[in-house]
């Protein structure tokens, strides 16, 4: 059973089913041993009506029944019966509805020998055959006080009885069919009434789940519809209940994930073959002329030193690529010491400063020597090398490269700032992408677009801040590094 709804409607039935099967049972117990006991009362009153008519006088027992006061236990179409018997086992009277057939009249009760304080109730079969309820009564029966009292006082104690005691043993008798009729009668109804009571139900639970499901519905039928062409399409649900909301929150933020992962794939196979079709269009121009001229000494020198350029441009691009791969899956280990910010700056740009002095280019190290970062150095010095050698590439002429630093409540940045003055605000969104470049034209052999986007990945994975500004009206592009400071 795979459907949510399916299974809650199982369950939520199931569930009811059984509480309203133990509410039943409850309800049909109580009630039939409410209406039991109510008739053993009555059944007890109509024994102890006829102990009433017991008394004893003397040594003689005397029963005043009269059965014209008590036509229920005459023959009639549904008697009770009843036997009254003496301590020595002796039979002292018997009701007439006994004389009804030849059966009934050698039939009799369930006595039992054994007498007890407290009336006993069973069920018995009557001597006609019918189910029936009975009581025994074991009694004394009272003293006669119709005379005289003085003569009473005089007058001898009545005999005892053969076993020493007058008691007596009543037994009476009636019909419990009508009784359990009434019983099955009810539990009929209550079992009518419960079963329409869960049809109800279920048809209100359908109901509910339906409209309660209605949004995890609309959800399952978008979702459902999701191709790879329609990455773009986010799941919307109208009003979706609380634990929806997580999910739809938590798949369009997927879709938006899957989406823009899928326009950078699509668009870093589109960078990458544009790189490397011009290397690989020059080579075999360069080729060609060396067929060409295959004995002249200096053009195949000139090729073989453009063939390396090449090479090591190529080589540089999949370098790189592999770097940010490694950085993006977070395959890279990461050896945190106490890192010097200042000597690091001042070991990256010894590189470029040939590059820098000769397009004028001043560098100014405005970094305290006290900062420090708890990070990796190698990979810090990588990210610090690429922006100095993307301030020097792109910076104006004559101009500086100023690099500052800042501790405020317990963080410490270090910028690099340069002049660039063909940068525009919107730049600074898509100036990490892998590839981009401003000015193609300006970029060179040696630039290939994947600097910023290697400093992006090293931050990242190193938990490092970054924030880029464009500080107007001179253009400066600013680049700052942030963390909690070190040491």
């Amino acid at each position: 059973m795979r459907s949510l709804r399916a299974r809650l409607f199982v369950y939520l039935l199931g569930g009811t089913a059984a509480a309203l099967l133990v509410a039943g049972f409850a309800l049909r117990t109580v009630v039939a041993d409410a209406l039991q006991r109510e008739y053993d009362r009555a059944l007890l009153a109509r024994a102890q009506g006829l102990i009433a008519l017991t008394e004893q006088e003397a040594d003689q027992i005397e029963f005043e029944f009269e059965r014209e006061h008590m036509p229920e236990f005459g023959a009639g179409s549904s008697p009770e019966y009843f036997e009254l018997w003496m301590a020595d086992g002796s039979l002292l009277q018997r009701s007439p509805s006994f004389d009804a057939s030849e059966e009934t009249r050698q039939a009799g009760l369930a006595r039992s020998l054994e007498p007890a304080p407290m009336p006993r109730f069973g069920d018995v079969r009557l001597p006609d055959g019918r189910r029936g309820r009975q009581v025994q009564v074991d009694f004394i029966p009272p003293l006669d006080v119709e005379e005289d009292p003085a003569e009473a006082k005089d007058a001898p104690a009545p005999a005892p009885t053969a076993s020493g005691t007058p008691t007596l043993t009543l037994l009476v008798a009636r019909e419990r069919e009508q009784f359990d009729a009434g019983i099955r009668r009810m539990e009929l109804t209550v079992a009518g009434l419960g079963t329409g009571l869960i049809v109800a139900l279920a048809a209100l639970m359908q109901f509910g789940l339906r409209i309660g499901l209605r949004a995890l519905d609309q959800m399952t039928g978008q979702v459902r519809a999701l191709e790879v062409t329609s990455l773009d399409t986010r799941i919307a649900v109208r009003a979706p209940p609380e634990e929806i909301a997580v999910v739809v929150e938590q798949v369009n933020a997927l879709l938006a994930r899957v989406e823009a992962g899928f326009k950078r794939e699509r668009r870093l196979s589109s960078d990458i073959a544009h790189e490397l079709k011009t290397p690989i269009t020059e080579l075999r121009n360069l080729s060609e002329v060396g067929v060409r001229w295959p004995d002249d000494k200096a053009v195949v020198r000139q090729f073989f030193e453009d063939a390396g350029a090449i090479a090591q441009q190529m080589e540089r691009v999949v370098v790189h690529l592999l770097a940010l791969a490694r950085y993006d899956e977070g395959r890279e280990q990461i050896w945190t010491t106490p890192v010097h910010v200042a000597e690091v700056v001042d070991a990256a740009w010894k590189p470029l400063a040939r590059e820098a002095a000769a397009r004028g280019i001043e560098f100014r190290q405005e970094i305290s020597r006290e900062l420090r970062f708890e990070t990796d150095a190698e990979k810090f010095a990588l990210a610090v090398s690429n922006l100095l050698a993307n301030a020097v590439a792109y910076s104006l002429p004559d101009t500086p490269v100023v690099c500052a630093s800042e501790e405020t409540r317990g963080r410490a940045s270090v910028s690099f700032s340069n002049r660039a003055a063909n940068l525009e605000p919107e730049d600074l969104g898509v100036m990490f992408d892998r590839f981009w470049r401003k000015d193609e034209a300006r970029a060179g052999v040696h630039r290939v677009g994947l600097g910023l986007a290697l400093v992006r990945a090293l931050a990242d994975l190193l938990g490092i801040e970054i924030e880029t500004r464009l500080l107007l009206p001179d253009r400066t592009f600013r680049v700052t590094l942030s963390m909690p400071a070190g040491g």
